[in-house]
């Protein structure tokens, strides 16, 4: 599949797909980004965005049968983020976002599975530091039967940062059939940093399948002193069990060059 450059633009209204598999390449060119996209019937799309600054807000409408994987890379200052889309019948997103913004972040995301078989997976990878102080909500809303979400949310604190993550999965009335899965862990590498994780579950039907689960906690002592104890310095003990904690993102990038330079920032900043 041949990646495509699709130029960003405020109030950008773009139909992607036409029934086969294709790739775009987003160049937000650190500016505002708002846009709407609708993924057609039967297609296939791989989406990457680059270059995100100040505030984003991207919807997407994904008809039925369709399917995006959507990756993006934050490194840029970016107070907000919005991220929307109302999935379709067999439809899916599947998103994968590495957050690496410096400063403050407000991030909302909202997933409506609109019918049956409509599908949801999201994770996310966070590194906060110096004073940073980001905050994720995501929201997904099971609106018909058999819907799935998956939700990864993960994160590294040093430095006097705060994170905060809060995930609501909401089976509603009617949604029989549906299953919610959530993960949220935090690692604190100081006792200045401040990690919070809110997973919750709203279930209002009895025929489903939800569950949730929540850590945070400081750095593991037996990894450094097993690292630390075959030679490496405590900076590069840290280095190598902060890859490892967030390197899992790695797997929503198929791009050898963006994949090398997610794990040259993760190196960096540690």
């Amino acid at each position: 599949m041949e990646r495509l450059k699709v130029l960003a633009s405020n109030n950008q209204k773009m139909v992607l797909g036409d029934g086969t598999s294709l790739k775009y390449l987003l160049n937000a060119e650190n500016k505002e980004l708002s846009s709407s996209y609708l993924i057609k019937e039967n297609t296939n799309i791989d989406l990457l965005i680059l270059n995100i600054s100040d505030a984003v807000d991207v919807h997407f409408e994904l008809e039925r049968n369709s399917h995006l994987h959507l990756s993006v890379l934050a490194n840029k200052p970016l107070k907000t983020l919005k991220i929307s889309a109302n999935v379709a019948q067999n439809a899916a997103i599947e998103c994968y976002y590495a957050d690496f913004v410096q400063g403050e972040c407000k991030g909302e995301i909202n997933i409506n599975l609109n019918e049956s078989n409509a599908v949801c997976d999201w994770h996310l990878a966070s590194l906060t530091e110096d004073k940073d102080k980001k905050s994720f909500d995501v929201s997904v809303f099971h609106n018909s039967k058999s819907t799935f979400a998956q939700m990864d949310n993960y994160g590294v604190i040093r430095d006097d940062g705060k994170l905060t993550f809060s995930g609501i999965c909401h089976i509603k009335n009617g949604s029989s059939g549906s299953k919610a899965h959530q993960n949220a862990k935090i690692m604190v590498f100081d006792e200045l940093s401040n990690g919070i994780a809110k997973p919750i579950l709203k279930i209002d039907e009895n025929d489903i399948e939800a569950s949730h689960a929540a850590v945070v906690g400081k750095i593991n002592d037996e990894h450094t002193f097993y690292l630390t104890s075959r030679g490496l310095s405590i900076d590069a003990a840290k280095r190598i069990i902060t890859l490892g904690y967030l390197k899992p993102i790695l797997k929503g990038f198929d791009d050898e060059d963006i994949k090398k330079e997610i794990e040259n920032l993760i190196e960096g900043k540690m």
